[in-house]
This record gives C-alpha cells, sequence and structure tokens, in this order.
C-alpha cells in the first residue's frame, strides 16, 4: 500500500532531499520539509471517489492524491497552475520549479495504471514459481512428520498430548519446529494466492486447542524472550472453519509473543457465547497510533515503532490475518488500552468472534 509520495514533477525518482529531472535533483520546498503539522497526511484519510483528487494546503501548494485499486499516493509541494488559484505569488516566483501542468499530471496516472497490473501479474508469477519451489520442502517435511507420529504413538499414555508430554525433550523440540513450519508453509501459500485461504471444506475445529496448541509451540520461544504466554477462558464449542484458522492462531500468537516487552505476558483468553467463540490475544508492548490503526491490516505495513522494536517482520502477517478471518467471515478488531502517556506503550489486543452459522 502506498501512502505517500513527496514529488515535485512527473516520473520522479525520489530521495530523502527531493527529486530529480532530466538528472538533475529537484529539492522539496522548505515550506513542505519544515512543515511540522503535514497537514497534508490528512488527505489520505479522507474518502475519495475519483481516480485524481487536486486541493490546496494552508501554505498554498497544491496537493494531488492519486488513487489506485492498490493504494494512494499523496503528490505534495506542486504549484498545479490551472487549478491552484489561491497559491500566493511570492510563492509561485519563489518555487518556480514546483510547477507541473494538469495535463502532465493525468498523463502520468494514465501510464501508472498501466504500468501497475503488469508489475501485479510479475509479482504473481514470481510468488507462484517461489511456492511450486517449496513443494519437495513441504513433501520431506510431511515425510518428518509422519516418522515423528509414528514414534510418538509408541510412546506410553491415553491422548496424544499425554504422549507428547512424556516425550524426550528432542523430541518434544522436533515436533514443535515439524508444526510450526507446517503453518509456516501455509503463510506463504495464502501470500502467493490469497484464496487459498478458504481452500478444503469447512469442518468443526475447537478453537480453544488450536490456540492452545499454539501456545505451547511459542512457550519457549517467549520464555527466551522473557515473556510469559498464558492461555484463559474456556471453550467447548466447534465452529465450521477452513484449515486455515490455525495460520491465523500463528500470526496472532507470533505478533504477541515477539512484540512484547520482557517481564510480561502474553494472555489468549478464549469464551463461548450462545452463538460464536470469541478469541482475544493480548500483550504489552509499542502500541499503534491511532492513525495507522485502521492500516495494520494491509500488506506490507510495519508501524515505526514496530520497526524499532524489532528489525524482524514484513507486515505480512496481520495481512495474512485478514485474509484468513475474510475467508470465514469475521472481522479482526485491535484496540489498545492502558497506554503510557510518555512512552507509548500499553496493552495491545487482537480479537474476533467466529460464528457458529
Amino acid at each position: 500500500m502506498l501512502e505517500i509520495l513527496m514529488m515535485s514533477c512527473p516520473y520522479p525518482t525520489v530521495n530523502e532531499q527531493g527529486v530529480f529531472r532530466d538528472g538533475y535533483l529537484v529539492r522539496q520546498p522548505r515550506a513542505c520539509l519544515k512543515c511540522d503539522p503535514k497537514g497534508c497526511l490528512t488527505t489520505l484519510n479522507a474518502e475519495q471517489k475519483e481516480q485524481i483528487v487536486h486541493s490546496v494546503c494552508p501554505k498554498g501548494f497544491s496537493l494531488v492524491v492519486l488513487s489506485w485499486p492498490h493504494g494512494r499516493i499523496l503528490c505534495n509541494g506542486l504549484i498545479v497552475a490551472a487549478l491552484n488559484t489561491v497559491c500566493p505569488s511570492s510563492i509561485r516566483k519563489a518555487h518556480q520549479g514546483q510547477k507541473v501542468a494538469w495535463e502532465e499530471i493525468l498523463s502520468w496516472h494514465k501510464g501508472a495504471s498501466k504500468m501497475i497490473p503488469l508489475v501485479d501479474q510479475c509479482c504473481d508469477e514470481k510468488a507462484y514459481e517461489l511456492i511450486e519451489g517449496l513443494h519437495d520442502v513441504t513433501t520431506a517435511v510431511n515425510l518428518v512428520t509422519r516418522n515423528a507420529e509414528a514414534i510418538i504413538a509408541k510412546l506410553e499414555g491415553d491422548t496424544d498430548d499425554v504422549k507428547i508430554d512424556n516425550a524426550p525433550p528432542p523430541l518434544k523440540s522436533l515436533l514443535k519446529s515439524i508444526e510450526l513450519l507446517h503453518t509456516r508453509l501455509s503463510m506463504s501459500s495464502i501470500v502467493a494466492n490469497p484464496e487459498s485461504a478458504s481452500f478444503g471444506q469447512k469442518h468443526p475445529v475447537p478453537v480453544y486447542k488450536v490456540f492452545h496448541r499454539m501456545v505451547r509451540l511459542f512457550e519457549e520461544l517467549a520464555a527466551r524472550q522473557g515473556v510469559s504466554i498464558k492461555m484463559q477462558g474456556s471453550s467447548r464449542l466447534k465452529p465450521k472453519c477452513f484449515d486455515s484458522i490455525d495460520t491465523l492462531a500463528l500470526v496472532l500468537v507470533d505478533n504477541a509473543v515477539k512484540y512484547s516487552l520482557q517481564r510480561n505476558s502474553v494472555y489468549v483468553v478464549v469464551s463461548d457465547t450462545n452463538t460464536s467463540v470469541k478469541v482475544a490475544v493480548q500483550s504489552y508492548g509499542p502500541v499503534v497510533p491511532k492513525e495507522r490503526q485502521e492500516k495494520i491490516f494491509e500488506r506490507g505495513v510495519r508501524t515505526q515503532a514496530a520497526e524499532r522494536f524489532s528489525s524482524k517482520g514484513s507486515g505480512l502477517g496481520l495481512y495474512i490475518a485478514r485474509i484468513v478471518a475474510e475467508a470465514h467471515s469475521f472481522i479482526i478488531h485491535y484496540k489498545c488500552f492502558d497506554v503510557s502517556p510518555s512512552r507509548s506503550e500499553g496493552w495491545n489486543e487482537f480479537s474476533f468472534e467466529v460464528s457458529l452459522k
């Protein structure tokens, strides 16, 4: 999702200071570089039906928001001569290099509109090739899984859980690694083909057990990070779900552990209602600013706080979680509470409700 591009002419190559045009660096107006409120950013949050919208910021510069199905680009620091009639003459004279014709913007948008589908197609083809290459890996993992299950079957215990508890520590670690690898591979499949989140038939799933299993898988990793992870509540209901519900559990638990501050706990709370199962995953760490909360489920989006907190992550986890949720016709909600006013840290909660219908 493209969010903001500071430019002063069509077809730019952008760096932190300005844009290149005809081999020359065209710097951004100082008014834009030194603008603290960044009021132009609010135009990205406004509803927009047209593909191209022009407005003027309080400093007199043109703002142009270009829209495509995959996102929007904000072009600021421009002076669109034909449409910007309120720009002071002093700014027009001082920033001659920022002037651009409306026809050039239309042409740039048209060219980008033709190119974006080609880029998407190329990305899809490369992703498909990558997933095809993982087929042999998946086959190998399945073989290791069957052998591990055969070993577990011979251990003492009435149920699989009891047998695994009785297994030697190296075998336990092996089983956990295999299960995590299985789920990670399914994440790759969803990234390459979002429709795979609804492959197969829905079947009754004990949601509590799905998350409980994921909690057990992450116990050691959480402990190494100085974080404890706990299950709370109970559930006996089994709503019909796709196999991808396991991937959703992995993403939410993994994110909670990854972004938890040391000496804190991650809580996975599961409860039943008359018609659904509720799940909430809570952790204490950097919170998402209000202006970014609607974007965190978009592909490739990571907040600055998340980037500072952890170098790991590609911004795909919550995007995958959203795809799985959409396949099951529910919404994942995010909220933060008990936020520290000085450190922007607090409790984060990701929750959803899966219906029995």
